[in-house]
């Protein structure tokens, strides 16, 4: 009788983690963008005319900012592999991408530290419960600091789908707010996500696109970007 308790207690363990397992979100985000704590119309101008959209599949995504038909960035990350793919595309220059390895990214993530404040406030956004997390950044070498202000939902994703930026943090946002003080004191970038649509999400959709060329082979836009 023991035995049959047992086989029975695994087999229900297994079904639920296959069920938790199939949960993972499939789908399409759409985000608007907009500056707060200032009137500059240049500014205003440049950050109005981008739209973004994110497609999640698992612990996958892909963002794609276009910035008014003129460029157009890809982020393509793997949180299983924890590896990255940067294409940019500009108007006149072509696609150009840079990946980053799983070495190459633990290496980065050595000079940096990471901590998260999850606080008692919530909010809806496109019909998902998301807390907010105040999140920190701590630069090792030069000390500095930068605050970033989530509002996030784990129901889209754990601690892998956004472990590129901020390894660690338990979910994902649906609302960023970015300060940007090279601007001025009180300026902050919002990113709020507007639209989400499940939908079925092919691995395909994550791959480096064919008519992308290596970074490398533009000198002049990899000293531009900083690479």
């Amino acid at each position: 009788m023991k035995k049959i308790t047992l086989f029975l207690l695994l087999f229900l363990f297994a079904v639920t983690y296959s069920l938790q397992a199939q949960k993972q979100f499939a789908g399409e985000i759409q985000f608007k963008t907009k500056i707060e704590g200032t009137d500059d119309p240049n500014l205003l101008s440049s950050i109005e005319s981008m739209t973004s959209k994110t497609s999640i599949l698992g612990n996958k995504s892909k963002t794609v900012m276009n910035f008014g038909g003129m460029q157009e960035i890809t982020n393509i990350w793997d949180g299983d592999k924890e590896t990255s793919i940067f294409v940019i595309e500009i108007m006149g220059m072509g696609k150009y991408y840079k990946k980053t390895s799983t070495e190459e990214r633990k290496e980065e993530m050595k000079f940096f530290d990471f901590s998260y404040s999850y606080e008692d406030d919530f909010k809806e956004i496109c019909g998902y419960k998301c807390q907010k997390v105040i999140a920190t950044k701590i630069n090792l070498e030069d000390d500095a600091i930068t605050e970033t202000f989530f509002y996030i939902t784990k129901e889209l994703g754990g601690s892998k789908i956004y472990g590129e930026e901020y390894p660690g943090l338990e979910g994902f946002p649906l609302l960023t707010m970015t300060p940007l003080p090279q601007y001025c004191d009180e300026c902050k970038m919002a990113m709020e996500a507007i639209k989400i649509t499940p939908k079925k999400i092919k691995d395909i959709d994550f791959l480096l696109p064919d008519d992308a060329k290596n970074i490398d082979e533009s000198p002049e836009l990899k000293e531009m970007l900083g690479y």
